[in-house]
């Protein structure tokens, strides 16, 4: 019987062993085709041409994220192979009891390798091409390009990639096989499974303090991270990191031990059915396999965090996107004069605009910043370390405040005449806002006392942004900018506008020409680079607000399941691999226990707990750490906005049922064999 016959029987008997890495194979053909796609296909390029500058820097961080991504595969692709040579070392070494040669076993290796890497391959390239289609579509809507001219696409180019790319893997994985076999010597191979991993600790005593001590540093760091991780420096949260890669290794090293101790306190469960099989075998597995778990909890650890905040922001975006572009341009001009700046750049106002307010904004040395956040100045210099707090605050009159909240659909501020009010839509700025206006804090424009009219800030912004950052101004009765006492001057012209087009097309034929007359200047503004006695000039419209909420929206989306998916099957597949060799170890016990008496129902349950915790103690863990790194990650994000976790753990929560579950009912399937008879 030629080499390729005997690949396709031995395929065919240890169809259970091949399954899982059959289907790691499929899944990572499928997403790298699935990614690699954008941007490529028919409907992606007509996306691409629309000019949408979001669109173009998707595709680029696509390809630049795919490099990455293909060496995690590569590298789970060549583990997922080791542990199946390691399970077959018996077989190849009754090849050569039987006379035959390590060419003619490696022949056999190379014939299995290739079989089963054309069949995932073919199988993952179709998975790809029907899900791209999809993909492609959803990227498409989520940029507001029609898809009604759609029809059925392969991109070619990612097709040649991925095509390369797993060959090369494969390639890697042929050279890797053939020396190993010829390595091997043949007692070794007879022997093989009497060939045990090393235990890490072995001592239970050792253990059990080893892992209430390595688990109080864990949490001691991660609280100090998750409660205050905003002041603490960087040192310190590089300390913390470090601390929690060495605390979750000597955690899972010393895991057996101490669970095992902890149920054995429990003789009521311990004597109980297969309880004390089960606790001792899992302890066993999870011994040796301690490094390998540890691993797995840190990147369920990243990839539950990417989820989770990635798909938070991405909520985030959408729904303050409908709120947040209540008219078509505002923009903020440092001069008393809009309307000569305005023609001067060759966009006069009345050529554009249709409904429109002119708000002036005052400045002056009675009321400054600091004065803002008077009561709490020590908590803010430590919070915004490198702050003006000498720069003049915005102030604008009370009836003018109005009439921006006429335009924009809001209630108007009701003021006594020593009263005034704070409006800012940037939370980090209005935590320390809200506790001196609580406290009463007192302005003294000139001749004025005012004390605020609310306790706290009203959560507004006034000029248009995709982000909550604007941090506003003070409004303050007409009469106290009117006084001479109080020494303010108008310093700026709000112009807050709805185009007099009544088509998309129009608005954006005066989107462009606002872009090209005022954009360079709106950029050299917000960078700081306006060289002095220039008048400058911030400019947001609703189309560009939109465009880059949109991107950014698509873009985390895109990183997120891209990177998170691949950490989660890397996760999943290395836990499944592990759980079936261990379980192929125990098919003599398995049939100890059935000579003891113990039923098919309950072994299959001994199983079936068993590999759920092989599952479920790594996430446990990653659970436990990501709730600390999710809250230090929403201090770092809410300089953009209070941002709900909510959506994004439901996101997660959905795509581990889908991935990881899989898995583990996939791996449960395949062992379950070993438990009947």
């Amino acid at each position: 019987m030629n080499s390729f016959k005997i690949a396709l029987k031995n395929i065919k008997k240890s169809r259970s062993d091949y399954s899982v890495y059959f289907f790691t194979l499929i899944i990572g053909v499928a997403i790298f085709y699935m990614f690699n796609s954008i941007g490529t296909q028919g409907l992606m390029e007509d996306v691409s041409k629309s000019g949408n500058e979001n669109v173009q820097m998707l595709i680029s961080v696509m390809g630049g994220v795919s490099v990455g991504v293909a060496v995690i595969l590569g590298m789970l692709i060549i583990y997922a192979n080791g542990f199946l040579i390691k399970r077959r070392k018996k077989e190849f070494g009754i090849y050569m009891l039987l006379g035959m040669g390590k060419k003619k076993v490696s022949k056999i290796l190379i014939s299995e390798t290739c079989v089963v890497g054309f069949v995932s391959l073919v199988i993952g390239m179709i998975a790809g091409i029907f899900g791209s289609q999809l993909l492609s579509i959803v990227v498409a809507k989520m940029f507001a390009v029609d898809v009604t001219g759609y029809t059925f696409d392969i991109s070619g180019r990612a097709a040649v990639i991925t095509i390369l790319c797993f060959a090369a893997i494969f390639l890697v994985i042929l050279i890797f096989n053939t020396k190993m076999v010829g390595r091997y010597k043949l007692i070794d191979l007879m022997n093989a499974e009497k060939a045990r991993e090393k235990q890490i600790i072995r001592n239970t005593k050792l253990s059990v303090v080893l892992f209430i001590l390595s688990f109080a540093v864990l949490t001691a760091a991660c609280i100090e991270v998750g409660f205050f991780g905003e002041d603490m420096s960087k040192n310190g949260f590089i300390a913390c990191s470090l601390i929690l890669i060495v605390a979750t290794f000597v955690i899972f090293a010393s895991f057996a031990g101490f669970f095992q101790k902890l149920m054995e306190k429990r003789r009521g469960f311990y004597k109980k059915g297969l309880n004390s099989y089960i606790v001792r075998q899992f302890s066993g597995n999870m011994n040796t396999s301690a490094v390998s778990m540890a691993l797995i909890s840190l990147l369920l650890f990243i990839s539950l965090c990417l989820f989770s905040s990635g798909f938070s922001i991405r909520t985030y975006l959408n729904n303050r996107l409908g709120n947040a572009t209540p008219v078509d341009v505002t923009m903020q001009i440092s001069s008393a004069d809009p309307e000569g700046f305005l023609e001067e750049k060759g966009v006069p106002l009345n050529e554009w605009a249709g409904d429109y307010l002119q708000i002036p904004v005052y400045e002056g040395d009675s009321i400054t910043i600091s004065d803002t956040v008077a009561p709490v100045m020590d908590k803010a210099k430590e919070t915004f370390m490198y702050a003006d707090w000498t720069a003049h605050e915005n102030v604008i009159k009370l009836s003018d405040y109005n009439r921006i909240e006429k335009m924009y659909g809001r209630d108007e501020l009701v003021l006594g005449d020593d009263q005034y009010a704070m409006v800012s839509d940037f939370d980090l700025l209005n935590t320390l806002i809200n506790p001196s206006m609580e406290q009463g804090n007192v302005l003294t424009p000139g001749d004025y006392q005012l004390s605020p009219a609310y306790k706290e800030v009203c959560y507004e912004f006034i000029l248009m942004s995709g982000m909550s950052a604007d941090m506003g101004a003070v409004i303050v009765p007409d009469a106290v900018v009117d006084s001479e006492s109080s020494g303010l001057e108008c310093s700026s012209t709000l112009v807050i506008a709805d185009y007099n087009a009544e088509t998309e097309e129009g608005k954006a034929d005066i989107d462009a020409k606002l872009k090209a007359a005022l954009g360079e200047i709106s950029d050299r503004a917000s960078n700081g680079e306006l060289e002095k006695g220039e008048t400058g000039v911030r400019l947001s419209t609703k189309t560009e607000i939109k465009e880059a909420s949109v991107g950014t929206s698509v873009i985390t989306v895109f990183l997120v399941l891209y990177i998170g998916i691949v950490f989660v099957v890397a996760c999943a597949a290395i836990i499944a691999l592990k759980v079936m060799s261990d379980s192929l170890d125990s098919v003599q016990k398995f049939r100890i226990l059935s000579r003891i008496g113990a039923g098919e129902n309950m072994r299959k349950k001994a199983l079936f707990v068993q590999i759920l915790m092989n599952y479920l103690i790594p996430l446990v863990m990653a659970a436990f750490t990501a709730f600390f790194g999710l809250r230090y990650i929403k201090g770092l994000i809410s300089a953009i906005g209070t941002v709900n976790m909510t959506s994004g753990i439901l996101f997660t929560f959905i795509i581990m049922i889908i991935v990881y579950g899989g898995y583990f009912l996939t791996t449960y399937e395949g062992c379950k064999k070993l438990v009947k008879g």
